[in-house]
């Protein structure tokens, strides 16, 4: 078995203090790398009660032990405390920024501490330097990342991040973003971008049988049609259509569910309108992001069109695709701008004017009170029961009154609102790996729980999100062993999955989280007063739930038992 080499670099903003340590092989078999890794160093470096903004709140980056080698696992995982939400946060974001970062040999980045400047990070090989940002500041992501990319792959923040904007987010290389309001944490840091150019060669480990597994794995896509004739020719908007005929795209804040300008933003409609190309993360078989061919302007994925579009009522295309745009460039997180704004249209019984909708998300960036999200914007107001999110996250556009397990797993996620925790669209929706009926919560609370330790482990490994509709744990297992030297059979990968949700649970619990948190919106269970009469029985959802903590080997409350934390390697935790 091959030992493991990696290291873990600590950047002390306040004394440009860097310290770095190996990574043990220990702790990679017990956590993996990105989201697992993350989670693990997030515990050890800060108290859960810790405000998100203080200085001593790390910002961690995170790769895998199949990153740069494996198709779909270039990119590299953002952990930190959230806070828009208060819990443990991890994004799993796409591009070459994480395959940089293995190149340095990094298996972790972690950086905390307040500049006295505005300051970026730099890595080249294996130089780690604080710089001054002082001509970056002010500059939204485009701009930034221009004056960047000529050092490597760039991570920034946008003006939104600067101001500490509750639902801001890092943008790397322009393209991929996250949610969380994790560039609010950059901004009280005084940290502009994170640089990295890594010089090392990544080789697997057993160069032909991994050749052999690539080959598999890149079949097993093909032989996926979600991924071979969805993803890889539409894009995330090949949903719309399904979603819409199933009557799953929730509108006007989750009060509707009528989309009749559905066609015109659908994948296929997009494909024929615009020439365009495609937009592909390193070694990706996909290619789900698409680019208009004479401007360069990057086509907005379903969560945008769903945010700006449907959410709002509004059919103007133009105004959607400046209104990703805007996100992209200020680092605000297109989900919360929508919902936020989906929920003052509500509370002001009016619409959003498209013309006005780029002047609100610029209002937004710069720093105005719905930046504070949906919860925050609302409380404020006494209207708390207009804001559709979970945990202070919002919802994203899947309605989970007619995806129900959907819906359970939005009450348990760590991150909040966050359906890519278990993306349960797959089997309820779409029919992969197995289909489930949509309606009911019967029987769901233990394939759940499956479901999200497999996601954990993915973000561990730091795979795509969309690879689960094609491998599972054992080719994972056999990836491990001829890519990166580690032999971990594949019921030790799910139980690494169980781990890492645990301590996440732990960590949220610590941060005074309790059972109460793990619900929904009053607005989508079954009520007397219930419009669209699709609401979820709340009785059935409670039954489902206890039956999850259960199947957790948690108590009524939803707390882990020391047994299973014994299980688990956990039982430090008290």
């Amino acid at each position: 078995m091959a030992g493991w080499t990696g290291k873990i670099v600590c950047v002390d903003l306040s004394s440009e203090r860097v310290t770095i340590t190996g990574t043990d092989e220990k702790l990679i078999r017990m956590y993996l790398g990105g989201r697992g890794l993350g989670v693990k160093l997030l515990s050890e470096l800060s108290d859960p009660y810790i405000d998100p903004l203080d200085p001593e709140n790390p910002l961690i980056f995170t790769t895998g032990p199949l990153t740069g080698l494996a198709p779909m696992a270039s990119g590299a995982v953002l952990t930190s405390k959230s806070p828009l939400t208060g819990t443990i946060f991890s994004w799993n974001t796409g591009g070459g920024f994480g395959r940089e970062l293995k190149k340095a040999g990094i298996d972790a980045l972690v950086i905390s501490g307040k500049a006295k400047s505005p300051s970026y990070v730099e890595l080249k090989g294996d130089e780690i330097k604080v710089m001054r940002a002082g001509q970056l500041w002010g500059l939204n992501t485009e701009a930034c990342t221009e004056s960047l990319k000529s050092m490597g792959s760039v991570a920034c923040i946008g003006r939104a991040g600067e101001k500490e904007v509750l639902i801001s987010s890092f943008v790397l290389n322009s393209v991929h973003s996250g949610r969380g309001g994790l560039g609010a944490v950059a901004g009280s840091k005084l940290l502009k971008a994170v640089v990295v150019k890594g010089e090392k060669e990544l080789l697997p480990a057993r160069p032909e049988k991994f050749k052999e597994l690539e080959t598999k794995m890149l079949k097993l896509f093909d032989a996926n049609p979600v991924l071979s004739k969805g993803l890889a020719n539409y894009g995330t908007p090949v949903l719309v259509k399904l979603l819409d005929y199933m009557g799953l795209i929730p509108s006007n804040n989750f009060s509707g569910k009528s989309t009749p300008f559905a066609d015109m933003f659908s994948g296929e409609y997009i494909k024929a309108s615009f020439d365009i190309e495609k937009e592909s993360c390193p070694a990706c078989p996909l290619g789900c992001k698409r680019r208009i061919k004479n401007t360069g302007q990057l086509l907005p994925d379903y969560d945008s069109i769903w945010a700006f579009g449907f959410n709002l009522e509004n059919s103007d295309f133009d105004s959607v695709l400046r209104a990703d745009r805007i996100c992209k460039n200020y680092g605000l997180d297109p989900v919360s701008a929508g919902s936020v704004l989906g929920a003052c249209a509500e509370l002001q019984s009016g619409k959003i004017d498209p013309r006005e909708l780029e002047t609100l998300l610029t209002g937004i960036g710069e720093g105005s009170e719905p930046g504070k999200g949906a919860r925050n914007y609302l409380s404020a107001r006494k209207r708390e029961d207009l804001s559709m999110d979970v945990k202070g996250l919002e919802l994203g556009g899947f309605d989970p009154r007619g995806i129900r397990g959907q819906a359970l797993a939005y009450a348990t996620s760590c991150h909040g609102g966050d359906y890519l925790t278990a993306f349960m669209v797959g089997p309820e929706v779409l029919g992969k790996p197995l289909l489930l009926d949509r309606l009911s919560l019967r029987g769901k609370a233990g394939i759940l729980q499956v479901f999200e330790n497999l996601t954990a482990l993915l973000d561990s490994l730091v795979l795509c999100s969309f690879s689960i509709f094609a491998i599972n744990e054992e080719l994972c297992s056999a990836l491990l062993k001829v890519g990166a030297g580690l032999e971990i059979s594949s019921a030790e990968l799910l139980k690494a999955g169980e781990r890492i949700w645990n301590l996440e649970r732990i960590y949220n619990l610590k941060a005074g989280f309790t059972r109460k948190a793990d619900t929904l919106p009053g607005r989508l269970f079954e009520a007397d007063n219930d419009k669209r009469g699709d609401g979820i029985p709340r009785q059935e959802f409670e039954t489902a739930l206890q039956q999850y903590y259960l199947y957790r080997g948690w108590d009524q409350e939803g707390v882990p038992s020391q047994e299973k934390l014994r299980k688990l390697g956990l039982d430090y935790w008290k």
